[in-house]
Formats: C-alpha cells, structure tokens, sequence
C-alpha cells in the first residue's frame, strides 16, 4: 500500500479558525506559511501580512503546529486574513498546498503569492518586489534565483501568473506531494521538485535578483549574500541568520545593520 501523501494526512484535521470562514473574492491571493509551537504571532508574520493585504492581496495565512490554541495578535498591527490550522506535515509546501485545496479558487487567480515565515520583516514596503512580479512575462516568479544544489527559484517568495496553478501538472503536484519528514528529502522532493517540473513543462521562471548580483556560483544569496540584497532593497533577512549568526562570518553584524538601515531591531521581530 502506498504511503499516505501530505493532503491525505492534513486535510481531515485542518481547520478554519476564528470568525472568518470564505476567502474574500480577488484576482490576487497570498499564502503564508506560518510555523510555531504555540500560540504568539510574531510581529514579522503580523507585518507580512499587513504588507501583502496592502498591495491588494487577499491572503490566507496555514498555521502550522501542535498547539491549537486560538493565535494570539494582540499588540499587532489588524489585518483581515483567513486563518487555517493543521499540524506540522508536509511543512512550508504542505501548508501552500492545503490552501489550494480547500480555497481552489486561488489557483484560477491571475497572481497567486506564496511566502513563508522564514523571513524575518519585511522592514519596508514590498511595493516593488510585487510590482515586479506582477509585470514580468514568468509564468513563475521568484524573489531570488540561486544555482545552490541547481539552478532553482528559492520557494520562500514566489509568484504564479495566470491561472497556471490550475494546469494539470501542477495540480498533480501539489496534490500528490509525498509525506516527508527528512529535510534534505523535502528539499529534493519538494522545493528542487517543483523547479525540476517547471523546466521540464516549459514554464517560463525568472526573478527579481539573481544569485550572481550577490554571491558565486553555488553558492546561497540570502545566507552569505545577505548585506548585499539588503542593500538592493530587499527589506527581510532569513530569520536563521538571526538565531545562529555563526553560520556566516558577518552574522552577527545583522542587528546593526537592519537598525542603521530601517531603524528596527530584527530580533523585535521573530
């Protein structure tokens, strides 16, 4: 017998919380994925969606973790997005692909956003990121473009373009991903997975920044090519950069040079 996939695992048990239950009417949809062992929203989830809502997105926000208690927003900025709850499976991927299930009318939108909260802000406006993508010829869109492990659309800011998430192929792949819990195998099944097809089908991808404006070859431009794609305008950093500054030799210059540039303190923000 074959393996259960994520969506069969997730969604007897996801569930709508708080008092909105339909998704408001748009041409433009936002994903956010959110992870968290209880109940807090950080101010960055908060921030996120405010910014999204503010470009005339509607946006539906797929809590995941094992607590389920209601989320607590208090002290955060108001916002009006639709909350869905489900465990940890499947994580940032299981979670895109459990709103396209239950909302399928995101994946008919002429601008589909999908993002998580693995970025830490965003500390200004997100206009012109959302402005990119939204007049580009890619079918696929992405912030940033890297050749780390292959030439791939990082899956933490990406952009769909006209219906296409209705397209066979990609209906089949978020609806068959396999259920994963080994993160080199996620990275390979899902982010490196959804590249591979998009090549492979022909999509048209392309990004706002690509790798060589900030890093080497193979290398990973929001991790060692962080200071430069904050001074291009790219107004998050990655909130791993924050918990284990070590694991780039400026890590620990992040606070300060967030604070000088947007006059945040970024751990305020996680």
């Amino acid at each position: 017998m074959a393996a259960p996939t994520v969506l069969e695992r997730v969604l007897p048990v996801a569930r709508l919380e708080g008092s909105r239950t339909a998704l408001a009417a748009s041409d433009r949809y936002a994903v956010v994925a959110s992870w968290g062992p209880g109940p807090r929203v950080s101010r960055s989830l908060a921030e996120m969606v405010v910014a999204l809502e503010t470009q005339g997105y509607s946006v539906v926000v797929v809590r995941a973790s094992e607590d389920d208690s209601p989320l607590d927003w208090s002290g955060l900025p108001e916002n009006h997005a639709l909350v869905v709850r489900k465990p940890n499976i499947g994580y940032d991927f299981g979670s895109w692909a459990t709103a396209f299930e239950l909302f399928p009318e995101i994946r008919r939108a002429p601008y589909v956003l999908i993002t998580n909260d693995s970025l830490v802000g965003p500390f200004a406006s997100i206009e012109p990121l959302v402005r990119d993508f939204e007049d580009s010829f890619y079918d696929v869109w992405g912030s940033t473009w890297t050749t780390q492990f292959m030439p791939h659309l990082q899956s933490f800011f990406v952009g769909f373009r006209g219906g296409i998430l209705e397209d066979h192929v990609l209906r089949k792949f978020w609806h068959d991903l396999p259920d994963q819990t080994v993160k080199s195998k996620i990275i390979h099944m899902y982010e490196l997975g959804l590249n591979r097809l998009l090549q492979g089908e022909g999509y048209v991808t392309g990004a706002w920044l690509d790798y060589n404006l900030v890093v080497r070859y193979s290398q990973n431009p929001v991790i060692l090519g962080w200071r430069r794609m904050v001074e291009l305008g790219f107004p998050f950093v990655k909130r791993e950069l924050l918990r284990d500054p070590s694991i780039v030799g400026d890590g620990r210059d992040v606070p300060d040079v967030i604070q000088r540039t947007y006059g945040v303190d970024p751990r305020e923000w996680m």
